[in-house]
């Protein structure tokens, strides 16, 4: 009797297993729909993709509208609180810029590219903050160089944006100092209004008679103003107004000489026309200067 009821034990053992019990195949089955299931509820990429570039997006854009707002008052920003202090806003708005553009999140597989992107744009902004506080000195060479460099970096910035989904980015900038020749002129107009400035200043502590002091004085501001170099948009103007005064100085010299050898009529011609290419030279650099936007230049304001 126990013999025949450990057969059926163990009988009752293979039916469950046979029965009962799943198979090998029907496991590998199963774990197949598993993953099948967990790859269709896995990340949409191309959704997160938009959402990332959504976010960037905003951020070029806001930074955009800031800078072409500061740009558009500059010229009497720099005017009244000088180059370097005109800086902040811009450091502020790339900074805020920087911020967002880190906030976003990447999609899954793009991380390499966002970060080489992002700190592209973090180049870009800080060479562009150092190029617009540098000293001018030697034609803003220095400005011009750095902005080449943040340029760069910028555009290959935008590159990177532009695949990512990300457009706005890589927008031309609009405005007439949102471009690397307008910002140009506006440094140029800020050191020629202070040369222009110091000249005049200098004039008035000259008795009338003392006309070597004044040549002196000229002399040394037309070299100095020569020494700027010209911002390409208004270059054939400055180099106009500079050629009519150095003429002019030339006519004064030769008035003095037909004074000195007695011909005061051709010394009263000489010296009404230096007087007349003095005033046509003045009144092109006032033009220039309110052309860049200052709301005064040298010793004028508007009229």
């Amino acid at each position: 009797m126990r013999g025949a009821g450990c057969l059926a034990a163990l009988t009752l053992l293979f039916a469950g297993c046979s029965l009962g019990g799943e198979s090998e195949s029907e496991s590998d089955a199963d774990a197949a729909d598993e993953q099948t299931g967990a790859a269709e509820t896995g990340p949409d990429v191309a959704a997160l993709r938009a959402a990332w570039a959504d976010a960037v997006d905003a951020a070029c854009t806001e930074r955009d509208e800031e800078y072409a707002t500061l740009a558009q008052a500059l010229p009497p920003v720099v005017q009244r609180d000088g180059v370097a202090t005109a800086t902040e806003p811009f450091a502020a708005a790339e900074a805020t810029f920087q911020e967002s553009v880190a906030a976003a999140e990447p999609a899954p597989g793009d991380e390499a590219q966002v970060e080489e992107m992002t700190g592209l744009y973090q180049d870009a902004g800080d060479l562009t903050v150092q190029a617009l506080g540098a000293k001018y000195a030697k034609g803003d060479r220095n400005f011009y160089a750095l902005m080449e460099q943040a340029d760069e970096a910028s555009n290959a910035a935008d590159a990177i944006a532009t695949e990512l989904g990300a457009e706005a980015c890589a927008t031309e900038p609009t405005g007439p100092y949102a471009t690397v020749a307008g910002l140009a002129a506006v440094r140029w107009g800020d050191r020629a209004s202070q040369l222009c400035r110091a000249r005049d200043k200098a004039f008035m502590s000259f008795r009338p008679t003392d006309t070597a002091r004044y040549a002196a004085a000229t002399r040394r501001w037309l070299r100095q103003t020569r020494a700027l170099g010209f911002p390409e948009q208004y270059a054939p103007r400055i180099k106009r107004f500079l050629d009519k005064y150095a003429a002019s100085l030339q006519a004064q010299k030769q008035a003095e000489a037909a004074y000195a050898s007695g011909d005061f009529a051709a010394g009263d011609q000489l010296n009404a026309k230096g007087n007349r290419l003095v005033s046509e030279s003045t009144e092109i650099l006032y033009e220039v200067g309110f052309a860049i936007g200052f709301d005064r230049f040298c010793s004028a304001k508007p009229g």
